[in-house]
């Protein structure tokens, strides 16, 4: 049976907060969906490692929408996409606070240092979760040595 997206960024959705999301979910689920499945489409190249093909399927003329993985992932495979779809989110949180805060600086109106460093903070973190993926990810090639040529 394939994965279905849903099963993908419900699992990042549990470690974001935003209440623009809520918003959009809110106001348009289509709108939502179709968000939310951008990000993931974008992250899924990240994963290169993956042992199996990583090919969708996405139609929204129909209804319910069609999206979903060719394949069945396991839930390593998952859980790895799900991080990628919130570096994916996090990333774009971050180019709009930074568009912000150098629209603010160059104004004049914004003085303060503070989301200068907030930002900063921000970004470290994003390098954190990333190196976190990329610990899942060699922990999860470590699972399947059957599978690569020595």
């Amino acid at each position: 049976m394939p994965t279905s997206f849903d099963e993908v960024i419900d699992s990042g959705l549990v470690t974001v907060v935003d209440y623009k999301l809520d918003s959009l979910y809110n106001t348009d689920e289509n709108a939502f969906i179709k968000f939310c499945d951008g990000l993931l489409i974008k992250a899924i190249p990240k994963f290169k490692e993956c042992n199996q093909s990583l090919d969708y399927n996405v139609d929204y003329t129909t209804n319910p929408y069609t999206r979903e993985f060719v394949n069945t992932l396991t839930m390593y495979e998952k859980d790895i996409l799900a991080d990628y779809w919130v570096i994916e989110w996090f990333t774009r949180e971050l180019q709009v606070a930074s568009r912000i805060n150098s629209a603010l600086q160059n104004s004049g109106s914004f003085k303060s240092h503070s989301e200068a460093q907030n930002l900063k903070a921000k970004e470290s973190y994003l390098n954190g979760l990333r190196v976190k993926v990329k610990q899942d990810t060699t922990d999860y090639l470590i699972m399947y040595p059957s599978t690569y040529d020595y």
